[in-house]
């Protein structure tokens, strides 16, 4: 089964709290000494603009495609293990890096698959254990899994520090919910791709660089970028679906999370109820019909790049 039951894992430094049946995880800061919130915690009124912000918001939207919602080819498969759920061996097939799985089994349920993309991704979930399998290019063997990277994270940490996305975020951190869109409500911020991505340079809290843009207005992994919370949303009558992106957008923002090939893509759950080659009825009856449905009606002009905190 999908994840779909709600949960809370403590831990003194850190944690995940589910809401509204949608997994988020308490990030800290590199170099702080406290848990920072930084998918669940609102934007402060006045938050500081980074001095790049208006080349960067720029490059993004140079075109009038600026934002697409990933609903299907690039979403992120969720599964639920249990105890009896099959424990198999995972190779890793990228040599240079050690693989996480090389001394243990991973819980996969018999039924899973990978996004059809070409990332072929997918995370099991096991609650009893506290453990987030994460799986990056994955199929399926006469002996177990195939990945070229992955991680296995505990769901009572950070959610950084894995090796499935190009900051090193996990990949449930920011996915929008199917129990968020049904519940009118995205309570966190959203996890972001880019095709602007930096070669070299990532910012706090992201852990790498996965992009290849030299340029000097390039976004670097991890960069927290907000919609001008003074925008009157209900003025621009948008489907329910994109108007809840948007709130959440403008009230939480958005980390740069990963490559795509749009300037913004908004990543979410693959629909649990729904095949893995069509988009699932709860998106669509919220106005998300189309997988890379652009984002329109919305003056993403006025996108800002926040500035990095200080520790």
């Amino acid at each position: 089964m999908r994840a779909t039951k709600a949960m809370i894992i403590a831990a003194v430094f850190a944690a995940v709290v589910v809401v509204a049946g949608a997994t988020v995880f308490l990030v800290r800061f590199v170099g702080n000494s406290h848990v920072e919130n930084t998918f669940t915690r609102p934007i402060p009124v006045g938050a500081a603009i980074d001095p790049q912000s208006s080349a960067m918001i720029a490059q993004l939207t140079a075109s009038d495609n600026v934002v697409n919602a990933l609903l299907r080819e690039y979403a992120i498969p969720v599964y639920d293990a249990s105890p009896s759920t099959p424990r198999v061996k995972v190779v890793c097939t990228t040599p240079q890096w050690e693989c996480p799985f090389k001394k243990t089994t991973v819980p996969i349920p018999t039924d899973a698959q990978p996004s059809p993309g070409a990332d072929a991704v997918m995370v099991i979930v096991d609650r009893a254990a506290g453990k987030s399998y994460e799986l990056w290019h994955a199929k399926p063997t006469a002996s177990g899994w195939e990945v070229g990277y992955g991680s296995i994270l505990d769901l009572g940490g950070s959610g950084w520090g894995g090796g499935a996305t190009g900051a090193g975020a996990s990949l449930l951190s920011g996915i929008v919910r199917t129990s968020e869109i049904a519940n009118g409500n995205i309570p966190h911020a959203l996890a972001l791709t880019t095709n602007a991505a930096c070669s070299s340079t990532f910012r706090p809290p992201a852990t790498k660089a996965d992009g290849t843009s030299t340029s000097p207005n390039c976004i670097p992994m991890g960069t927290h970028i907000q919609l001008d919370p003074s925008i009157d949303l209900d003025a621009l009558n948008l489907k329910p679906g994109i108007r809840m992106v948007a709130r959440a957008f403008q009230v939480y923002g958005g980390f740069v999370v990963g490559v795509g090939s749009q300037p913004l893509g908004i990543r979410f759950e693959h629909d649990p109820q729904a095949r893995l080659d069509s988009m699932g009825l709860v998106y669509q009856r919220a106005g998300l019909d189309f997988d890379y449905l652009k984002f329109g009606g919305i003056p993403w002009g006025r996108l800002r790049v926040l500035a990095v905190e200080n520790p």
